[in-house]
């Protein structure tokens, strides 16, 4: 979703970057680019916008325009875009606040009193700590600038923090990262995706947002937790060279730290730098000290709680792997396998690494563990949609008919309500629990159309106990209606929208980032996640599996009669 493939290009060429990056930059397209100074800051971006600075005569309006357009030009700390204000202006005036980004349709109005009203339309916002918020409905910013002359010429003397970019420019100079932190009971890693400018001082700005904790929405220290202690900082940039990227922390990350302690800050940088290709390995300083800690084992704190590639799928009458076409039963579930034979489920979810699986029925949700000889029923409410299972043993149902988001314990037998917060509608038609246990993903429809809500789950010892406030992606289209959604890898979900017609739309999201769409495939029902993109599999009405080929949806020859949610 944030391809760059220009950037070499327009590097190669910087000394002739005049050609039309303002058609990029600017809202509108107006104004002429120049090339920028010779003379720029250490930091440098691979590809870089070069606006130019207020001309001699310039209106109220064009020195706006001229100063939004200027947000494009980051270095030497958007020296062209303070040209554009009076010198308080200049020295109060934080560029890194936020970033709006824009289609590009904007309004303005000047009043008497020297007060020019811009109106953006805004399709995306990241803010001061790189958190990332689409907007997909109409929306629209107001922003507010005065100004008064200097010398004879109209300069702005109160501007409002941050910068406007067109999506190309924004695509151009910034990059999306996912920083590594631990669920609650500090059993799993869960990434929290972030958008920093592409500069040079890249790793640094990934290990000082690091070091700041998770997003707000994520609710630290109660869903999503950290193992840097509070007013631990970095006291120097980030190096990077032959690979290795070395940390310099301040004393408060070892002062009361155990070892234990110290190897999960280890896992926390290892795991958000070395995303970045220029780095494979981290070392950790403090205080200038080497710090020789170990990473955890596999076994203390799972990364990446993979599960097998292949769909795991329910054909007549039997459990299996999908293997072209051919059926594998999962090692120990023979007895899941004869109670399903019995029951007769009609959806369901399984966690091969925990043995467990919970399958819904006419006559409500049952669970089970491998080992155990048959199902115990959870759940009997009429109207059930497909049960979510998480890395605790914690089942979630939900009925349409006799609404209430109710969890149960495999094999504890009681059962109790989890309160939806607001936002969020109380007869959603489906929901699943990522991997990583601390969120969980619903979706419903809203009366203008679909929104997908992704929830922070507070635990205690493992046991959900309340759900945070929603981060809601609204998307608008009054013939759209919910239908399925399914995590299909740590940090992406995938949903089923149908628009009325026998169409459905495969649609992605990745948490903290951007909505794609994947194509349609007609009267699909269900979609399932496996590791990757690659390995998601989706299902219509006549139980035909499409997996992704290239651009398109290939349809196999297999017919199943649903997939299996795997944890």
């Amino acid at each position: 979703m944030s391809a760059r493939i220009r950037r070499a290009l327009l590097a190669l060429v910087a000394g002739v970057s005049i050609f039309a990056l303002a058609a990029c930059a600017s809202i509108p397209t107006s104004g002429s680019v120049e090339q920028g100074s010779a003379q720029e800051e250490a930091t440098t971006q691979s590809l870089r916008y070069y606006p130019a600075g207020p001309s001699d005569g310039a209106s109220r309006e064009e020195i706006v325009q001229g100063f939004i357009d200027a947000g494009t030009g980051s270095q030497n700390d958007f020296a062209t875009a303070r040209q554009y204000l009076t010198d308080d202006a200049a020295s109060s005036w934080d560029p890194t606040e936020q970033v709006l980004i824009t289609s590009g349709q904007v309004s303005m109005r000047t009043n008497d009193n020297d007060v020019v009203n811009v109106s953006v339309a805004v399709s995306g916002e990241v803010n001061a700590h790189g958190v990332y918020r689409e907007e997909l409905s109409s929306s629209s910013e107001a922003l507010e600038f005065t100004l008064q002359q200097v010398d004879g010429e109209w300069r702005i003397s109160e501007a409002p923090d941050g910068v406007v970019l067109m999506r190309q420019a924004f695509t151009d100079l910034y990059r999306s990262t996912a920083l590594t932190f631990l669920d609650v009971e500090q059993r799993y890693a869960t990434q929290d995706l972030r958008w920093f400018p592409n500069t040079d001082d890249f790793a640094t700005r990934v290990v000082e947002e690091l070091l700041r904790g998770p997003a707000e929405w994520l609710y630290p220290g109660e869903a999503v937790a950290t193992a840097f202690p509070s007013g631990t900082s970095l006291l120097s940039d980030v190096t990077i060279a032959d690979g290795q990227a070395t940390v310099n922390l301040s004393g408060d990350a070892s002062a009361a730290a155990s070892a234990s302690d110290l190897s999960l800050m280890r896992l926390q940088l290892e795991r958000s730098l070395t995303v970045l290709d220029e780095v494979q390995t981290v070392e950790l300083r403090v205080n200038g000290a080497r710090i020789d800690a170990s990473l955890p084992g596999a076994d203390t704190v799972i990364t990446s709680p993979d599960v097998n590639s292949l769909p795991l799928v329910y054909q007549d009458g039997s459990i299996g792997y999908l293997n072209s076409n051919s059926l594998s039963l999962p090692n120990g579930t023979e007895n899941v396998d004869a109670a399903a034979a019995e029951i007769n489920p009609i959806r369901g979810a399984l966690s091969a690494s925990r043995q467990t699986v919970t399958m819904l029925t006419e006559d409500g949700t049952y669970a089970m563990r491998y080992d155990d000889t048959s199902p115990t029923l959870i759940d009997s409410r009429g109207g059930q949609i497909e049960p979510a299972l998480d890395n605790w043993d914690w089942v979630w149902t939900q009925s349409t008919s006799q609404t209430g988001l109710y969890v149960s314990k495999i094999g504890e037998g009681s059962i109790f309500e989890i309160p939806l917060p607001s936002g969020v509608a109380p007869n959603f038609i489906s929901h699943q629990v990522s991997r990583d246990g601390t969120r969980l993903a619903v979706l419903f429809d809203d009366g203008d159309g679909v929104t997908l809500a992704i929830m922070p789950i507070m635990r205690d010892g493992g046991e959900p106990m309340a759900l945070g406030d929603p981060l809601l992606l609204e998307m608008p289209g009054t013939e759209d209606t919910a239908n399925d959604v399914a995590w299909v890898d740590s940090n992406s979900v995938a949903m089923l929208v149908d628009d009325g017609d026998g169409t459905t739309e495969v649609r992605l999201y990745r948490v903290g980032g951007e909505l794609t769409s994947l194509g349609t495939i007609p009267n699909a029902v269900q979609v399932a996640g496996s590791n990757t993109l690659a390995g998601m599999r989706v299902v219509d009405r006549q139980g035909i599996v499409y997996a992704p080929r290239g651009t398109r949806w290939q349809a196999s020859e297999t017919v199943v009669s649903f997939l299996f949610a795997q944890m």
